[in-house]
């Protein structure tokens, strides 16, 4: 008895541990502008929305489909015709699907350029879940750089969700881990060329021969110190440098 108390106890801690996954729907991107913009285009963009969606909200949320918003809607010229009519449209566009969360971009012309808006709202109250974005490029492919930078920290905004978008690495670091991968490199050689110097040492106290033998061995030693301790200081200089580009910059 008190095992199956326990099984059940496991399961009800389990069950309250887990997160509901809220349901976000992207609706396809409309054109308001003239000239149209292609349909494959349009969709192609509402696609790397919900693409990026996926990617930032993961367990977070559920992406809606495409054709799961469509049999919701009762058909793809709804959304339309809801928008034309009603003010609000997408918070109660949401809750016909039953959506926690709505979103759709928006193409529009500023001068030769194209223009993106996107907004995203929480079904329920109507109230915005994000900031949103908003940009403007020559060509769709322009777009799709605006939707690929500013998206992610966008989504990342929603309610529940610690986004920290990456940061590029800085040219000082390329820089400081050179001079130390450089630096290390040399002291290493200096390090092998240490190890000679020692076997030198000894052949050089061991042995008692001619003169002359004494001389080459004498001058093999102090040469290896020699090229030892120019790997050593150039070595030590490099990775000096490579610590104080880390700490400086």
């Amino acid at each position: 008895m008190a095992k199956m108390f326990f099984i059940l106890l496991l399961f009800a801690f389990a069950a309250y541990g887990q997160e509901e996954i809220k349901r976000l729907a992207i609706l396809r991107t409309v054109d308001d502008g003239e000239p149209s913009v292609e349909v494959t285009d349009l969709l192609y963009l509402t696609v790397r929305l919900r693409e990026i969606a996926g990617n930032v909200l993961q367990k977070n949320y559920g992406i809606m489909t495409e054709q799961s918003i469509i049999d919701k809607l009762g058909g793809r010229d709804i959304a339309v015709k809801v928008c034309k009519e009603t003010e609000g449209c997408l918070a109660q566009l949401g809750r016909k699907i039953n959506a926690d969360y709505i979103g759709q971009a928006r193409l529009g012309r500023f001068g030769s350029n194209l223009t993106i808006s996107v907004e995203l709202y929480n079904s329920g109250s109507g109230l915005q879940a994000s900031p949103g974005l908003t940009g403007q490029a020559e060509n769709i492919s322009g777009l799709l750089d605006v939707l690929n930078k500013k998206a992610p920290e966008m989504f990342g905004k929603m309610p529940g969700i610690v986004y920290e978008q990456a940061k590029p690495i800085k040219t000082s670091f390329l820089v400081a881990l050179g001079l130390d991968v450089l630096g290390a490199a040399i002291v290493s050689v200096g390090i092998v060329k240490n190890q000679e110097v020692s076997k030198a040492i000894k052949k050089y106290n061991v042995i008692e021969k001619s003169p002359d033998y004494y001389k080459d061995a004498k001058k093999e030693v102090e040469s290896g110190q020699s090229s030892r301790n120019m790997l050593y200081v150039v070595g030590g200089v490099l990775l000096a440098s490579g610590m104080g580009v880390h700490i400086w910059f």
